[in-house]
């Protein structure tokens, strides 16, 4: 009963067409995405035997998104969002065909996978900028944690898809599916969503302003100036950014651990990835209530804090036990990951219309700084040192700042209840 009340919150903005046919597009291409994306990593590692290419294939998947950054914030902020999306959507679907009709050549799949990473760049931005036109301001929280559950949904039955494909050996009829998805996506978003980048809740000024706080530059150094200034919003930044990096971790090594576990282990990272799927739905379920709780303790730039402990303790423990105690706690890992989500969603999405793209630009750039300078680093360290203890090596220093940050927060909390009693005496 409680579950069925928790859901209708979410109605009046499934009654909001526009914003219910972008769920729609997110959640096909997020499906196809994920079943792909398993898919490939598993697939590299078998036809290559080498976890250098491994690791080359997760770095190209993500260092254009650190290079090209300003360039996909400058394209989300300038040109329609709705075209954008449009277009992304298009030609990757093309490109997906390409690689399904070359998929037994290792360097063709990395050069199409360098592609769609350029390619892909402004999607997340564009994607998170149009929300605000589809809902009001104070809908976001809500908004964004009905299109987390969605896509997490639609990751359930990606993954699904991917660990029987991976299973029964079937990577190309993964990769013809996604191109459809894509496809599909790309004509929702096409028909549904409106051209203009104007929020919903927005007041036109005199003179043509759309807000009357938002900066008159709308280059990349205001929106590195407007972060600075902001302390939530740096603080959520910095945190996604240590979350990302702990995360890199698992994602590098669990493939060669399962290897090296046993023979023939890389197959059952499908099933990996559907607990991964599975916890990003729980994760997105408790997004929302996550974020009305820091909002009442008022500690929101604390709010990536214990998903941080969670994460690193969980690595650690993979490495000890992969296959008994590693599903129960990579599911934790995926919880955590996406607890946080929804606080710093709604800041970025807070932020003015016109540097917003470029801010999320930035914050999915730092992101990936340690994603990639790990997914690079690790795969090497392997030839000097056991995957396993690597996998713990480098998890140790997360755990260490983990701790450190929940000491921070546990004496902010003190320090407000002492102040407010110093106030009632």
């Amino acid at each position: 009963m409680h579950l069925l009340h928790s859901y209708k919150k979410y109605t009046p903005l499934l009654n909001e067409k526009r914003f219910a046919y972008l769920c729609l597009s997110e959640s096909l291409s997020t499906l196809g995405n994920m079943a792909q994306g398993i898919a490939l990593a598993a697939y590299i590692f078998t036809l290559s035997q080498s976890i250098l290419i491994f690791g080359l294939f997760l770095i190209i998947r993500f260092a254009p998104q650190f290079l090209l950054f300003s360039i996909a914030g400058n394209i989300v902020d300038k040109y329609s969002r709705r075209y954008t999306l449009t277009i992304i959507n298009l030609l990757l679907a093309l490109l997906t065909c390409v690689m399904a009709f070359n998929a037994h050549s290792t360097a063709i799949i990395l050069i199409i996978t360098l592609l769609i990473g350029i390619i892909e760049l402004p999607y997340h931005p564009a994607l998170s900028s149009s929300i605000p036109a589809l809902v009001k301001k104070d809908q976001l929280g809500l908004a964004n944690g009905l299109i987390g559950i969605l896509t997490s949904i639609a990751r359930v039955i990606g993954s699904a898809i991917a660990a029987f494909g991976l299973l029964n050996d079937t990577v190309i009829g993964l990769l013809i599916f996604n191109a459809i998805t894509f496809f599909i996506a790309g004509m929702i978003t096409w028909t549904k969503l409106p051209t203009a980048n104007e929020d919903s809740d927005s007041v036109p000024m005199e003179g043509g302003s759309e807000e009357s706080n938002s900066p008159v530059q709308s280059g990349l150094s205001t929106s590195i100036t407007y972060i600075k200034r902001h302390a939530v919003l740096k603080n959520l930044i910095f945190g996604s950014f240590l979350v990302w990096g702990c995360l890199s971790i698992t994602d590098v090594l669990l493939v060669p651990l399962l290897n090296s576990t046993i023979q023939g282990g890389e197959k059952y990272y499908g099933i990996y990835r559907f607990i991964a799927a599975l916890g990003m739905l729980i994760g997105n379920y408790l997004a929302v209530p996550w974020r009305d709780r820091y909002l009442s303790l008022k500690r929101t730039k604390y709010g990536y804090v214990v998903p941080l402990v969670i994460l690193s303790l969980s690595s650690m423990g993979i490495a000890f036990s992969p296959f008994i105690l590693g599903p129960i706690l990579y599911l934790f890992l995926w919880i955590a990951m996406f607890l946080p989500s929804n606080l710093l969603n709604v800041e970025l999405q807070s932020t003015p219309n016109n540097i917003r793209g470029k801010v999320i630009s930035i914050a999915d750039a730092l992101d990936g700084i340690l994603f990639i300078l790990l997914t690079g680093l690790l795969p090497y360290l392997s030839h000097f040192i056991s995957v396993k203890k690597l996998l713990i090596a480098a998890s140790f220093p997360f755990v260490v700042i983990s701790l450190i940050l929940t000491y921070s927060f546990i004496r902010s909390i003190y320090i407000n209840k002492k102040n407010k009693g110093l106030e009632l005496t």
